[in-house]
């Protein structure tokens, strides 16, 4: 996912602060939880985009019913077999993601096409980001606001002349 070059002197490989900070932030949002294989472990790619995440899984050889998703409380658990051609078992896999706050549980979907599992994670409304208008002129909230410090002004100012 990220591209490494040699950077010191000794050539030693090392990543640039930009990756590490951005693997920080990914592992903070998908941090597994439980990630157990016999013979098998699945890839996995985490993105970004205003409206979602998008994890997806890497399952070369893996038929969609031998696939499960579960979603409980906010974990995500991938689990499933891929089969050698004479029905006997290959390999199992298990991965499970503690998931933000901010995922629509409700509304996660999962698509598999190629032997790539797609999994859409939503964001709740709350989460997105949206673009604040800025006021002039009257109206909105602030009018209320000013219209009533006017008021108490006048109130107060008229307390102290009687």
């Amino acid at each position: 996912m990220r591209i490494l070059s040699p950077i010191a002197s000794d050539l030693s490989w090392s990543a640039p602060r930009v990756f590490t900070d951005f693997d920080r932030m990914v592992d903070a949002l998908l941090t597994p939880v439980h990630a157990a294989s016999v013979n098998f472990q699945t890839g996995c790619d985490v993105s970004e985009t205003d409206e979602h995440y998008l994890v997806s899984f890497d399952m070369p050889g893996v038929k969609k019913d031998d696939i499960k998703i579960e979603v409980v409380d906010r974990s995500l658990s991938v689990t499933g077999e891929r089969r050698s051609p004479g029905g006997g078992a290959y390999g199992k896999f298990e991965r499970t993601f503690t998931m933000p706050q901010t995922i629509d549980t409700a509304g996660i979907e999962a698509l598999y096409e190629d032997g790539v599992l797609k999994v859409a994670l939503p964001k709740a409304e709350s989460a997105k980001p949206r673009t604040v208008q800025i006021q002039s002129g009257a109206g909105g909230i602030f009018s209320k606001l000013l219209g009533a410090k006017k008021e108490q002004t006048k109130d107060i100012n008229e307390s102290k002349s009687s």
